[in-house]
């Protein structure tokens, strides 16, 4: 793509979004671009979601079911592009420290999340790692199918597997969300979703500020080691 052609894409983003957002929402887009080519800038809102606190209906339509896969079937569901997964999914799979609960239509795999027990995450591009208290499970990677959006399966599909993971003793969901995505801000807002405020990294994490209320659930962060694999997933993106 030219510098043109980024530019004219980076300027029609930002009417869009004060069109549908306002000004406000515009001043973090472009903070996010100027921040992030001059001093390595990220700000995720972190996002909580308590089990007693949801808002996410769990009807499913008839020709839909929900559970979690094995890593048998995340390693075949991988092979295909179309189900976006990324290599060290099937890993995590097998060695049981992350789930993958899925929506089945017809056979085909519909929709997915992510849920991360018992070990810290790499989160955004800013060298820091997240870890969840014991009674949370760390949402990363939804997906849904364009065959399939619209049907709010993304959504439904955190609320049942939150049910599940309760047989685990989790009762809460945690997750990140870049700060300008107003669009999966309101969404996680409307399924009960609680905003715990920014964290802010500069400079690869090396200066960062963490939101108190996090804090006070329990959430940590530490500097991500030089030997640690970096992880490209993103989160709560899916429609």
């Amino acid at each position: 793509m030219s510098i043109t052609t980024n530019l004219a894409h980076k300027f029609s983003k930002a009417k869009d979004i004060r069109r549908r957002f306002g000004v406000a929402a515009t001043l973090q887009y472009a903070a996010n671009i100027v921040g992030s080519k001059l001093c390595n800038f990220e700000a995720l809102t972190l996002v909580w979601l308590p089990l007693d606190e949801m808002k996410i209906e769990l009807d499913l339509p008839d020709d839909t079911t929900m559970r979690f896969l094995t890593p048998s079937e995340v390693e075949a569901f991988a092979q295909d592009p179309a189900n976006d997964f990324v290599e060290s999914h099937v890993g995590r799979a097998h060695a049981g420290t992350d789930f993958c609960f899925s929506a089945l239509v017809d056979g085909r795999l519909a929709s997915y999340g992510w849920y991360t027990l018992d070990r810290a995450f790499s989160i955004g591009d800013n060298g820091l790692l997240m870890r969840a208290p014991s009674n949370a499970a760390y949402m990363h990677s939804g997906f849904t199918h364009p065959d399939f959006r619209g049907r709010r399966l993304h959504g439904i599909g955190m609320g049942r597997a939150l049910h599940a993971l309760s047989d685990r003793g989790v009762n809460a969901l945690v997750s990140d969300v870049d700060w300008a995505n107003h669009a999966s801000l309101k969404s996680c807002a409307r399924l009960g979703y609680r905003m715990l405020g920014n964290l802010y990294a500069i400079g690869n994490g090396r200066f960062h500020s963490i939101p108190k209320a996090a804090k006070k659930l329990g959430i940590s962060f530490e500097r991500e080691s030089a030997g640690e694999p970096q992880n490209a997933e993103t989160t709560l993106n899916a429609a």
